[in-house]
């Protein structure tokens, strides 16, 4: 419905990934009775332990019991990479191409050591291979990119998953443009003259 439920203003020197439990709750707090089937998806800032494992109990504290289905963007580590890398290429499956680039996409077979609650389902992690049809490098020198999702959503087949993690691009964008174009958000109020100072912004 393309509704903001909960908001949340900070400084620019404050990192992506820091206390973003507390605006998750209120987020779905703001949810009506109405709403029985909930899900979270959320760029690599928010694949932070605390957050993850509130999201996966159902038994959780601050908010509503019950299954939250949700995906975020993993934050790659070298056991991670390592497992994409070494994925058997028949597993990997046509995602999408371009005139430029062609991705694939798989599900991969890592499980991290957790420790504390029992969440009874381990994550699921699936992966995007991204490879230039030119055999040109990227700008890092490399000839392939990988990138992964985690989630606990398991009966949706992997190219459902990332293309459903994925429409959220571009959301927070229309967001913010709505903020300092129509709402006048771009000055600060102590000086309408002032601009916005450089990195902060609105998390929603």
């Amino acid at each position: 419905m393309n509704v903001v439920v909960a908001d949340e203003f900070h400084d620019g020197n404050v990192p992506a990934h820091q206390q973003l439990l507390p605006i998750t709750q209120r987020a779905f707090q703001a949810l009506p009775e109405t709403v029985v089937e909930r899900y979270f998806r959320g760029d690599s800032a928010c694949c932070e332990q605390s957050l993850i494992e509130w999201l996966r109990d159902e038994q959780r504290a601050g908010g509503r019991q019950g299954r939250i289905g949700f995906a975020v963007s993993a934050r790659m580590n070298p056991a991670l990479q390592a497992e994409i890398v070494t994925t058997p290429e028949s597993r990997w499956q046509p995602y999408s191409e371009d005139s430029r680039i062609v991705k694939d996409c798989c599900e991969v077979d890592y499980v991290p050591q957790e420790s504390g609650h029992p969440y009874g389902e381990p994550l699921r992690y699936v992966a995007i291979r991204i490879r230039k049809k030119q055999q040109a490098l990227f700008a890092d020198g490399s000839t392939v990119k990988h990138f992964a999702v985690v989630s606990n959503i398991w009966d949706w087949t992997v190219k459902r998953l990332l293309e459903w993690h994925r429409e959220k691009a571009g959301s927070i964008e229309a967001v913010h443009d709505v903020i300092k174009n129509e709402l006048a958000g771009g000055v600060m109020p102590a000086d309408a003259s002032a601009p916005m100072p450089p990195g902060c912004g609105w998390r929603c």
